[in-house]
């Protein structure tokens, strides 16, 4: 099935973004790599700020949601990390193109540190709040979920990039020992 078109504009907007950055996108060249006529962007996106916005804001969404995917809520303390762990390392290794979006994103003016918590706390509540609940049942350490998730998760963003560029090989034979290393960064002792 074909993608429609705002999908393939949002797609090749970051695309372009992780490959060559915020100066090597144009509005004429998302069109080319999307198959569409420029002015056919903006009869879905204002400007080039709102469409850098919408790919920013649905990517964060579609990883919030990859995350979560399967967690049992009746599972083991352990079992909902390690479910959240493997579906964080699968996200990233998928989407190489999402990671290096965010990260140019996040490095431009259009970033803002309100903006970032209002996405976080729409999308990324229920992990949160899994720490959150981990730290209260005195499981996790007596710190704030934001930086439980970041010791636990967020580090597999630098995994993954390094990866990317060929500087390590992460592949599924260290899963196990990598989920135990973040696993134990975060335990109460």
């Amino acid at each position: 099935m074909e993608k429609d078109k705002k999908t393939r504009i949002m797609d090749a907007t970051e695309s372009l973004i992780a490959h060559y950055g915020f100066r090597g996108m144009s509005m004429q060249l998302v069109a080319t790599q999307a198959g569409v006529a420029t002015g056919t962007i903006y009869r879905y996106f204002a400007d080039k700020e709102a469409l850098l916005r919408c790919v920013h804001e649905e990517r964060m969404r579609e990883v919030g949601a990859n995350i979560i995917q399967g967690l049992d809520p009746d599972a083991s303390r352990y079992e909902q990390f390690r479910t959240l762990w493997l579906n964080t390392i699968r996200c990233l290794l998928d989407s190489p193109d999402a990671l290096l979006y965010r990260v140019q994103y996040e490095a431009s003016p259009l970033f803002s540190k309100e903006e970032d918590k209002e996405l976080h706390d729409r999308y990324f509540k229920p992990i949160f709040d899994f720490f959150e609940q981990g730290r209260q049942e005195e499981v996790f350490r007596d710190l704030p979920a934001e930086l439980l998730g970041s010791l636990a998760l967020e580090n597999l963003m630098l995994l993954t990039q390094k990866h990317t560029k060929g500087c390590i090989d992460l592949h599924e034979g260290l899963y196990e020992s990598l989920i135990d290393a973040s696993w134990n960064a975060i335990l109460k002792r």
